[in-house]
């Protein structure tokens, strides 16, 4: 009886509820109703002229309107709307006959009716930048005061100087000639003009062949493309930014077809499977550790080593780590291709001395506490691979703990106290020169798939920068 009563009252109130909505959809379609809405118009802007000659590149899209300016044009910060066209019946904020300084962007508000959109007016001054400037991959430092590009390659890096490949990123507006993506003869001075208009740059490109390199990036790849997009990030940022460094596979270490007599700095950054011990390590990266003889010479010579993600267990081939002592709490392990979206506030790790000088002259969160350290960026997409001590273990339980178990530096930990970050003392028993530093966190990240505006992503560059002053003086 209770089950019939209950189907009757659901059904009841069903009915009454399709009852109500009729009456609404009736009162929705009455033409004598009030509070009714305008939608009739448009918000669409035609044309913008400023001082009488400067026309705007209208993107309805992105709602940006764009005034290109000359080079050498100083006086945005006094520019009159000579010509302002928009949809039949609009009104705006902004009108013809107006001084507006556009030294910063403008909003141009649009109303028709009950529309309305907003549009960012921005004066671009021409420009003709070069950003960015790739080699077969090999990332070229560049020199905005005399325009100059300088790449250096290996010996062995199989790069054919006399038809290589080149890739470049100009200013926003800007054409490259010969055009990016084509080939070239590197072998003597070559050189790359850009345009914008009344802007024109020329860049002349230096090749340099690196026979007996100083900082080494080690990857199981041939070759600096071949490699997963985050290790390939990580080898670009060091090839780029550490005169004379090289990346080298571990074949080609453990075959000596480089020179390591001036290598005094190694960078190997692993997104593969991770590993909970060395000896899962030495199984599932066999590459690695074909390299491991002459590697561990270098340690004991007194070379520096930082070691990313899934790398930091080659400490233990390093013999810089006792190995019976490994991360045991370590998850991804994925491509790179990411998996974690940051927001307003990014994620961030806590370091236990500020004053420890890996962390000099970082950018730091407004509002944030003294030992976090931010390395990512609101949009930013990380895959988190993470290898760290989980602190259930008395042995790694705190600093302290840490430290005597280990004979270790533990220098940062996340936020629910897990040590990610630590350092390792040099063959001569000292930290510092020679020393190794371990990046386990996830918030250790090079490539994000998806866009986002580097800020906090440039203390990446800083730390590392950081790391090779410290650990080579």
């Amino acid at each position: 009886m209770k089950t019939k009563i209950n189907k009757i009252g659901r059904w009841l109130m069903m009915a009454a509820f399709l009852i109500s909505y009729s009456s609404f959809l009736i009162s929705c379609s009455d033409d004598d109703h009030t509070g009714s809405v305008d939608i009739s118009g448009s918000c669409l802007v035609e044309e913008l002229v400023l001082n009488g000659q400067y026309k705007a590149v209208i993107d309805t899209e992105k709602r940006l309107i764009k005034v290109k300016v000359p080079v050498d044009f100083n006086e945005k910060d006094n520019m009159e709307i000579t010509s302002l066209t928009v949809s039949a019946g609009a009104k705006t904020n902004l009108k013809v006959g107006d001084h507006i300084n556009l030294d910063a962007d403008k909003t141009l508000h649009i109303t028709n009716g009950d529309l309305y959109l907003d549009y960012q007016v921005a004066v671009r001054n021409d420009e003709a930048i070069l950003k960015l400037f790739l080699l077969e991959g090999v990332k070229g430092a560049i020199n905005q005061d005399d325009k100059t590009v300088t790449v250096s390659v290996t010996a062995n890096s199989g790069v054919d100087l006399t038809n290589a490949t080149f890739e470049v990123e100009c200013s926003e507006d800007a054409t490259c000639s010969p055009a990016s993506g084509t080939k070239g003869n590197f072998t003597e001075p070559f050189q790359i003009t850009l345009t914008d208009n009344t802007a024109t740059n020329t860049y002349t490109v230096y090749v340099t062949l690196i026979e007996n390199p100083v900082a080494l990036f080690v990857g199981k790849a041939e070759n600096i493309e071949m490699l997963n997009v985050e290790e390939k990030a990580a080898a670009k940022w060091l090839t780029g930014n550490i005169e004379g460094s090289a990346y080298v596979s571990w074949q080609d270490i453990a075959n000596g077809n480089v020179s390591l007599d001036e290598v005094k700095f190694v960078f190997i950054h692993m997104n593969s499977a991770t590993s909970g011990s060395y000896n899962e390590f030495k199984t599932k990266e066999p590459e690695a550790m074909l390299a491991q003889p002459k590697l561990k010479e270098l340690w004991k010579r007194g070379v520096g080593f930082v070691l990313g993600r899934s790398a930091v267990n080659y400490a233990d081939a390093l013999g810089a780590m006792p190995e019976d002592i490994t991360p045991d709490n370590a998850w991804g392990g994925g491509g790179g291709e990411g998996s974690d979206v940051m927001g307003d506030d990014p994620w961030h790790f806590f370091v236990f001395d500020t004053a420890h000088p890996l962390w000099n002259n970082l950018k730091t969160y407004p509002g944030a506490p003294a030992d976090a350290v931010y390395t990512l960026d609101k949009g930013y997409t990380i895959c988190n691979t993470t290898l760290q001590f989980g602190d259930w273990n008395e042995r790694y339980k705190g600093k302290d703990a840490w430290d005597a178990t280990t004979g270790g530096n533990a220098l940062g930990k996340g936020g629910d106290g897990k040590i990610s970050v630590w350092e390792l003392k040099s063959h001569s028993g000292n930290f510092g020169k020679g020393g190794v530093i371990c990046f386990g966190t996830g918030l250790f990240d090079w490539n994000s798939p998806t866009p986002y505006t580097s800020n906090y992503h440039d203390n990446m560059g800083r730390i590392m920068l950081n790391a090779y002053k410290y650990l080579t003086n």
